[in-house]
């Protein structure tokens, strides 16, 4: 089933649930999904669907940092929650544990890499979507002491 498919039965089951603040944040995510798609002119994959939800979530996360800028707390929640719901469709990403074990482990094999923009590139591309580019590079910057 795909990302698009499995918005659709989620939608489904908010309205059967009467839960409105789920189907409105499965509305806004199916029209993220369709506007990638009318973009690419074609059928979206997985793969676009992805980057679509990553990039709502991204939004929320900006949307965050200024709510609790002006002390908005029950906004912040309600942005909070919509984060949750969009990573139910996404592949768990790693910790910044997890990731700082993969830096290290990387960097015992290949001691030569000092800079933390050649390895946050080299390592998004072996870690693909199970690693947040952002909290990747800053890991990659601890670990490197950048």
């Amino acid at each position: 089933m795909t990302i698009k498919e499995r918005i659709q039965d989620e939608m489904k089951s908010a309205m059967k649930n009467k839960n409105m603040e789920r189907l409105e944040c499965l509305r806004m995510l199916k029209a993220a999904v369709m506007l990638k798609e009318k973009e690419t002119g074609k059928a979206v994959s997985d793969e676009d669907a992805m980057t679509a939800l990553r990039s709502e979530i991204r939004k929320r996360q900006q949307t965050i940092d200024v709510l609790r800028e002006h002390g908005k707390e029950v906004e912040t929640a309600a942005t909070e929650r919509e984060i949750a719901v969009i990573e139910e469709f996404l592949p768990r990403q790693l910790s910044a544990g997890e990731l700082e074990a993969r830096v290290r482990a990387y960097l015992a094999d290949h001691p030569d890499i000092n800079h933390a923009g050649k390895l946050t590139g080299i390592l998004k591309k072996e870690l693909g979507e199970a690693a947040d580019g952002k909290v990747l590079n800053d890991v990659c910057r601890k670990v490197l002491g950048a």
